[in-house]
């Protein structure tokens, strides 16, 4: 199981998608929390407008409390200056 990935630029998901079913789990102080994983297609994809991107992450970072950064390769300048973008909204 688990989000489908692929190695180049092009989207395996569109827009964004929620597991299913949370994961049950405990904070560092031992409250239980439930923990739900959401993907969203990548920025940048061949097939999207950078207005679309802007969107998904935009929901993305509304609906999170904790966001991971997935890079292709090491984080260089373009992947800055798109973090950049999105830290600005």
């Amino acid at each position: 199981g688990g989000f489908p990935v692929g190695s180049t630029i092009n989207a395996c998901t569109k827009g964004l998608w929620v597991w299913s079913e949370p994961i049950e789990a405990k904070a560092p102080d031992g409250t239980p929390i439930s923990v739900l994983v959401m993907d969203t297609e990548g920025i940048g994809a061949l097939d999207a407008s950078s207005d679309h991107d802007l969107r998904v992450f935009s929901l993305a970072l509304l609906l999170s409390s904790t966001l991971l950064y997935n890079s292709v390769g090491a984080i260089d300048e373009q992947a800055l200056s798109t973090l950049s973008l999105v830290a600005q909204l």
